[in-house]
């Protein structure tokens, strides 16, 4: 796996599953190494995003990619730490949100599926697809259950994913159904 630098940077596409369109361009700058890895977040414009934090490369204390910031008690996996088909992990830890200091609970359930062609403008990578399965009790009050399911190809020589995809789904106290949540893929279109 590149180890992180000061410096490296990512620029990806967000785009909206359910109908195609780009939503975003994103740019992630690594920022500093200790005693966390920061990464900033920007958009095209130059418009800053909530920031990421990990504690270890690939050990998340600070996840901006859902709907609200999670600021995770103990570092969650975003990838195995085996780079190798088969590896996972299981963590059950709380999370907070910004600007809001009740704590929730969240478990996440991360597997290196397979290894994979993925075929991007930057051309053909061979990437590990890693899966994650999570459950939270989110901030909505209203929402009895969370799932979300994220997967994410890992490319070890970029040292960073180069497509991830978020969704998920829920059900609400006093109605028949739930919803579903957004549905995200980004992709990576620069790196250095």
């Amino acid at each position: 796996m590149r180890p992180p630098a000061l410096g490296q940077s990512w620029t990806y596409q967000k785009l909206n599953v359910y109908n195609g369109e780009v939503v975003a361009i994103e740019r992630e700058v690594l920022a500093s190494l200790r005693p966390r890895i920061v990464i900033e977040r920007s958009t095209q414009a130059g418009l800053p995003l909530a920031q990421e934090h990990h504690l270890q490369w690939g050990q998340l204390l600070r996840e901006p990619h859902w709907d609200f910031t999670h600021n995770y008690v103990d570092a969650v996996p975003l990838w195995p730490q085996d780079l190798v088909v088969g590896a996972s992990s299981h963590i059950r830890t709380d999370y907070r949100v910004d600007d809001f200091s009740y704590p929730f609970w969240i478990q996440v359930r991360t597997v290196a599926k397979r290894w994979e062609k993925v075929t991007l403008q930057l051309g053909e990578s061979n990437a590990l697809h890693v899966e994650r399965l999570i459950g939270l009790q989110h901030q909505d009050f209203t929402r009895k259950s969370t799932i979300r399911w994220e997967h994410l190809w890992l490319v070890p020589d970029i040292g960073r994913w180069v497509a991830r995809q978020l969704s998920g789904e829920y059900s609400t106290s006093g109605r028949r159904h739930g919803g579903r949540e957004d549905h995200f893929r980004w992709e990576l279109t620069a790196f250095s």
